[in-house]
């Protein structure tokens, strides 16, 4: 990789770690004094400068400070940790839940808590590479299906008769392709063959369903889910990771998930964020929602009508396809020259061969922003 960002860097096309010195809302000050519009951002409903947000992260800093003292079990749990808890169970519809420093450690600490030699984890061979990790480090035998492909989930729950629990695991919205998981055929597949059914809602907890509650609850399998997991770094504006589910697994977690138990909780500024944030979202979150929505399909419209190739995208999740690393890597780099802000994707977290750009659309963009980046990025691809 590093003779990669080499060349990318000897022919002037590098287009990762650029500095941000100011948030001006869906724009941003570089370090270089340039204004840049922000279509790079996982902030869906634009609650990270909501005053009520900034405000409770305040908040916690002057009542707590700026450490959490120790890991959760023994000092490092506030009434605010407590509070985010019992708003996340309550959010997502579930009786319990448990906070952990990131979603990545969320996927790593409930796959090695739920899993372990003879188990079997089904996973979805485009999830989040923190699942992959998280199978991989239970000890479980990890066997990986077609994605979404409901005939090779079942072969694999089919020919582990013997495993002494079978773990289906699957992202809700995959934010590298833009499509759902097909949770009503997977959810019955799952009760058919008594399959425990965990669904990570990173990109889509927030963003959709009636409630914001997910890709489960838009598609009608939320009761029939064991566990969620997801982040706060993305809907709800801050950092951190969770987990929601019965209270005797999240009483499992927080007891034996090293994920959770060997490294220090979230700071309370994050979690004041995080509860506010969550607040808003019940509160303020169908217009919220409504308005991403509308969004992203002004955007995807946009794109296709100038003959731009964004695949299955879906949701508020819009990807553009490219294929070489090279061209990619390039093409990121013109739309930032051009004033353009967005995320270009590399292996390992898309396939060999499948370098694209993710377009991250939010609530506060206006008709006028998208219209523009719509123009620059097709621009951008002619050349």
């Amino acid at each position: 990789m590093l003779a990669t960002v080499d060349r990318w860097q000897e022919q002037g096309n590098y287009p990762l770690f650029p500095v941000i010195s100011e948030p001006l809302g869906t724009r941003a000050r570089l370090a270089d004094d340039r204004i840049v519009s922000v279509f790079g951002s996982c902030d869906y409903l634009g609650l990270s400068r909501h005053p009520e947000v900034t405000g409770a992260a305040i908040e916690a800093v002057r009542r707590f400070g700026t450490h959490c003292y120790g890991t959760q079990p023994v000092g490092g749990f506030t009434e605010v940790h407590r509070d985010l808890e019992s708003a996340l169970a309550t959010f997502f519809g579930k009786p319990a839940a448990a906070l952990f420093p990131t979603g990545m450690q969320a996927n790593i600490g409930v796959l090695t808590t739920l899993a372990g030699p003879g188990d079997v984890v089904l996973s979805d061979q485009l999830n989040h590479g923190s699942i992959t990790m998280g199978g991989r480090l239970s000890g479980a035998r990890l066997l990986t299906f077609r994605h979404n492909d409901l005939a090779d989930l079942e072969a694999g729950l089919v020919g582990s008769p013997g495993a002494r629990r079978r773990i289906i695991v699957v992202d809700g919205l995959f934010s590298a392709d833009g499509d759902f998981a097909p949770l009503a055929g997977i959810a019955a597949l799952a009760d058919r063959h008594d399959a425990v059914l965990i669904v990570d809602e990173a990109h889509s907890g927030g963003v959709v369903g009636p409630h914001g509650r997910g890709a489960a609850e838009l598609l009608g399998v939320l009761e029939r889910v064991d566990v969620i997991t997801g982040t706060m770094s993305k809907a709800f504006a801050s950092t951190g990771g969770f987990a929601c589910g019965s209270e005797r697994v999240m009483r499992m977690l927080r007891h034996s998930a090293g994920a959770y138990l060997l490294s220090l909780g979230l700071v309370p500024a994050t979690v004041g964020a995080s509860l506010a944030a969550v607040q808003v979202a019940t509160e303020e979150g169908a217009l919220l929602r409504t308005r991403t929505a509308d969004n992203a399909s002004a955007l995807r419209d946009r794109l296709r009508q100038a003959g731009v190739n964004i695949g299955a995208s879906a949701a508020h999740v819009v990807l553009v396809h490219i294929g070489r690393i090279d061209d990619t890597a390039r093409i990121a780099t013109r739309l930032l020259e051009q004033g353009f802000l967005v995320n270009p994707l590399f292996p390992p977290a898309v396939p060999i061969g499948g370098a694209r750009l993710r377009i991250g659309v939010t609530s506060a963009h206006s008709e006028d922003e998208i219209d523009k980046a719509a123009e620059a990025i097709a621009r951008a691809l002619a050349c």
